[in-house]
């Protein structure tokens, strides 16, 4: 009909997005997911995992044989300072425009494991993400960021200049305020926002099973 091809022209592309590779937080296979956009008529799909991108040669050859394309990314972890150490490790998504971006995200990635960084996660400090190069697309992803959790404009006002994209979510509970915040910041700093789903799992079965694993994962 003339209503399907008119969204396939304005479909939207999934970009904050779990698998299960973002461990403990998701049930769902990354073929899963690829099958389901191209079945919605879906152009492109990101992988954002919790301070990883792992198996992401895999992900994008099954891609690439079901005609979408591939975005590198991440949902990465970080900290106001590397010393002293302190287990704030706030969220932001961070995705490669290019091949130039894939390996400078890829670089990020690998100091952020090592001793300096690493505190219970992998994390990039404020000062090396505010380095970060064109070639990767900011975004401050959920009520983690750390536009939400520090209000303080003197702390974050480089943060808020920085990233490309506000993301706002699904507008119910603490989001509300957050949305309407983010909101109010976007025509502060000129930054345009986007919609993201933040998205575990893919249906009702899923999702069930993902509270399941998290139920464990309290547990312990």
């Amino acid at each position: 009909s003339d209503i399907i091809k008119s969204f396939n022209k304005i479909n939207y592309t999934t970009y904050h997005l779990h698998d299960e590779n973002s461990l403990l937080d998701s049930c769902t296979s990354f073929k899963l997911y690829v099958d389901k956009a191209v079945e919605l008529g879906q152009k492109a799909i990101a992988f954002t995992n919790h301070g990883n991108v792992y198996n992401w040669v895999e992900k994008k050859m099954y891609c690439d044989e079901k005609g979408i394309k591939y975005m590198f990314g991440i949902e990465c972890y970080l900290t106001e300072h590397l010393e002293p150490k302190i287990r704030d490790n706030y969220h932001t998504v961070l995705i490669a425009k290019n091949e130039l971006g894939r390996a400078e995200l890829q670089r990020l990635i690998f100091n952020s494991t090592d001793k300096e960084h690493k505190y219970y996660k992998p994390r990039i400090s404020f000062d090396e993400f505010l380095n970060i190069s064109d070639d990767i697309i900011k975004i401050s992803a959920c009520l983690a960021s750390p536009l939400n959790r520090i209000r303080d404009l003197d702390r974050v006002e480089r943060l808020f200049k920085h990233y490309d994209y506000y993301e706002i979510q699904y507008h119910m509970g603490d989001q509300i305020e957050y949305n309407q915040y983010l909101y109010e910041m976007s025509k502060k700093y000129n930054k345009p926002l986007i919609v993201g789903t933040d998205t575990h799992s893919l249906d009702s079965y899923k999702a069930e099973c993902r509270v399941m694993l998290q139920r464990g994962k309290a547990s312990e």
